[in-house]
């Protein structure tokens, strides 16, 4: 069940030398894989949660799945369908308006609110880990990987550094994304990039729900992606049995589309 290990690290004299944080990303409104992943989680006891966004935009049991996050007192940043929320109908593909009505009728106004307002990004553990969903300025764009029409590749290191953006706060050793749904992690000189894999709707063929297990020991960050097992079944019916806008969404459960990732050593953006 757990996928992947990268550690680095400097001893930063104000920060615990034993932390442990869990972060998720990517929930869309999957109750099902929502729990399954709280379940794992709470089997390593963390200190800190933190949510990288994109909490309810599904239509797999989305006010069951927003009760699941608000459970875990999280950290809390927003992502690009969060800000869908409470878009106008002119600024949204036909499509989005209709989900974002259809999440109006479930979710109480309150909340979509707060989850299209919340921050940017977050700072934990002292200020040593930054968290966003994208990059640190903006919930759209992404951090590391891009899609380039036919695979995910590589951001090269000095895109990677612009896309960081110059005020990177002092004394960040980890930063934290989601949004590409996939897990992967880099280094960049001190820092430990760390894309944890999202909740719902893989896109490598893997059905399992995916969360990622950052550790600090003796000083040193280390993280452990996990994927979790669901009843992915028992999601799709629900889609189905609720009047959904978007039907596809049952194969994005069920048959999780196989998305091409390069090589770092041969991708175009390196």
């Amino acid at each position: 069940m757990a996928q992947g290990r990268a550690a680095t690290g400097r001893i930063h004299s104000t920060v615990p030398q034993d932390l442990t944080v869990a972060a998720l990303t990517d929930v869309h409104g999957n109750a099902f894989a929502a729990g399954a992943v709280v379940a794992d989680m709470q089997r390593f006891r963390p200190d800190v949660i933190v949510n990288l966004g994109d909490q309810v935009w599904g239509q797999a049991d989305p006010r069951r799945a927003l009760d699941l996050q608000q459970s875990l007192n999280a950290v809390e940043v927003r992502g690009n369908n969060d800000e869908r929320l409470t878009m106008p109908a002119e600024a949204l593909a036909p499509a989005h308006v209709r989900l974002q009505a259809w999440l109006a009728e479930r979710l109480p106004e309150s909340e979509r609110v707060r989850l299209a307002t919340l921050p940017l990004t977050a700072t934990i553990a002292e200020g040593t880990v930054l968290a966003a969903h994208g990059t640190p300025t903006s919930a759209w764009d992404s951090l590391m990987l891009e899609w380039n029409g036919q695979a995910y590749v590589h951001w090269n290191a000095g895109e990677v550094q612009n896309r960081l953006g110059r005020d990177l706060p002092d004394g960040v050793e980890v930063v934290l994304v989601g949004h590409t749904h996939r897990e992967y992690v880099r280094t960049l000189g001190n820092l430990l990039l760390v894309n944890v894999g999202s909740v719902s709707f893989q896109n490598d063929g893997d059905p399992r729900a995916r969360w990622t297990l950052l550790r600090r020991r003796r000083g040193r960050w280390s993280a452990q992606h996990r994927r979790v097992p669901y009843d992915w079944d028992a999601a799709a019916a629900w889609v189905l049995a609720n009047r959904p806008v978007f039907p596809g969404e049952v194969d994005l459960h069920l048959r999780p589309v196989t998305d091409a990732l390069l090589d770092a050593a041969t991708s175009p953006a390196d």
